[in-house]
């Protein structure tokens, strides 16, 4: 009984530190950096935000769109297409991030999408 239960919490070690590899590198550094990253600095890590707009309070609010585009898949279970991650970043009036969210969209078959996410960020006209 003992040897399984340990077992079990080797394996669950081992997941947890699998699950995390597969974590984006946008989404490791705006956990870090919610709270207390300028806008200064987030810039300085993430380029420049696809678009900008303001909250009804006028807080700033930036978007990321990353695109990636898989050239080709090697089983037959996958097709070649593109995948596009969508983080929206909230700020405060004092240019701190104090939130932000998280899309992701395959889109398979199809390597130039004409939308990141659906019902994704959409800027005002």
């Amino acid at each position: 009984m003992k040897t399984r239960m340990i077992a079990v919490l080797a394996g669950m070690v081992l997941m947890g530190a699998g699950c995390s590899v597969f974590i984006s590198k946008e989404t490791r550094y705006l956990k870090a950096a919610q709270d207390h990253a300028t806008q200064d600095q987030v810039r300085e890590r993430l380029g420049e935000p696809k678009f900008t707009a303001k909250t009804a309070d006028g807080e700033p609010i930036w978007v990321y769109q990353v695109i990636w585009v898989d050239q080709g898949v090697q089983n037959k279970w996958g097709t070649p297409g593109a995948w596009c991650d969508e983080y929206v970043l909230t700020f405060d009036k004092q240019g701190i991030l104090r939130d932000w969210t998280h899309k992701s969209e395959g889109h398979g078959g199809e390597t130039m999408p004409t939308y990141c996410v659906t019902n994704g960020f959409k800027p005002a006209t």
